[in-house]
């Protein structure tokens, strides 16, 4: 992997306070959209002592104008990385001592560097901190809607203390995330959960997170039900479950609270009664079971749909009520394989 660099220059600044410097790292792997609104956003929300680095994951063309203006530090990793690999990279070269990492299609909201500025401040022994998306996700159709709400509802609702960590919008102190080795970007050389691996081993290593909800971002990615479900269980389900599945202990919060657990059980009912509606003897008990563990989990899960109905009306609800236990189910069943699989496999090798 190479790099490449352009002079450092000043930054112009939209914000000042007290506190440590930040060095706000955004990888990307191109120049156009959803880059540069976020980028724009980004930079106009640094103070002065702050500094932006601008990775391309590959081999860059040559930076537009606009870009070199804004007094960035262009890195590149020469070929095609992943994400994990380009923040590495660029938080090796940062010379301040908080790492902020925004994502490609994220425009932060503009007290952001601040927010996470007055957490270090006020706590020299916290090691990161992040946020989460915003209520007025950007794509309109029913699916991203829904995806991203999905993912606000989680963060929002889970408030203080984390095990885990976010790069879309995320701050870690520098020298903690050098001592750990950074991402995994071996095991992760595409989009994945290489934040939420990261966070374990910080957490493990002592390290306090916390998830501040109010340190808030608009998500611009155009979700799809197919994009949703490959993404889902390719860069998510898959390597979050052979990540849990090789820890003792699997954590209680956002995607693992009480809350989901239920409903990725009462997802399986669903579809276990689904699949009996074609049996004829059992139409009537699969149809009631069915409904049962439908309503059951609208009502565990009554916040979201109350969520989604004020944002959406009942356009978005009616499609969050499908959504969600299409979610739940087939994150439940990738769960379940992979440790059927993972059990299988020390099994013969025991042997």
């Amino acid at each position: 992997m190479t790099e490449q660099a352009e002079p450092r220059q000043s930054i112009p600044a939209a914000a000042t306070g007290p506190g440590p410097a930040i060095t706000l790292i955004m990888p990307t792997i191109g120049w156009g959209p959803p880059f540069d609104p976020c980028l724009r956003q980004a930079h106009a929300a640094l103070a002065p002592a702050d500094e932006l680095i601008v990775v391309f994951d590959g081999q860059a063309p040559e930076a537009p104008a606009w870009l070199r203006q804004t007094g960035a530090l262009l890195l590149q990793t020469g070929e095609r990385s992943g994400p994990a690999a380009a923040r590495n990279l660029a938080a090796r070269q940062a010379r301040n001592p908080i790492l902020l990492f925004v994502d490609a299609d994220v425009t932060v909201h503009p007290d952001v560097p601040e927010r996470m500025r007055a957490h270090f401040q006020n706590d020299p022994d916290l090691a990161a901190v992040f946020g989460s998306y915003d209520a007025t996700p950007a794509a309109p159709g029913l699916v991203s809607r829904f995806r991203n709400l999905l993912h606000h509802h989680t963060h929002t609702s889970h408030p203080g203390p984390a095990t885990s960590f976010w790069a879309g919008c995320g701050a870690v102190r520098r020298d903690r995330f050098l001592a750990l080795g950074g991402f995994d970007a071996m095991a992760f050389r595409k989009p994945s959960i290489e934040d939420i691996e990261f966070g374990l081993r910080l957490s493990d290593a002592g390290g306090s997170i916390l998830l501040d909800p109010t340190i808030q971002c608009t998500h611009l990615k155009r979700w799809t039900l197919r994009s949703m479900v490959i993404t889902d269980i390719r860069q998510r389900a898959i390597p979050w479950s052979r990540l849990l599945q090789s820890r003792r202990q699997l954590p209680a919060t956002l995607n693992l609270s009480r809350t989901a657990r239920f409903s990725g059980l009462l997802s399986l009912v669903l579809m276990a009664a689904l699949l009996s509606l074609l049996l004829p003897g059992l139409r009537a008990w699969s149809a009631l079971i069915g409904l049962t563990a439908l309503v059951g989990m609208l009502v565990l899960n009554r916040s979201l749909m109350i969520l989604l109905f004020q944002r959406g009306g009942a356009s978005l609800a009616l499609a969050g009520a499908g959504l969600l236990p299409l979610y739940y189910c087939y994150s439940s069943l990738v769960f379940a394989g992979v440790n059927i699989i993972g059990r299988g496999s020390r099994s013969r090798n025991a042997r």
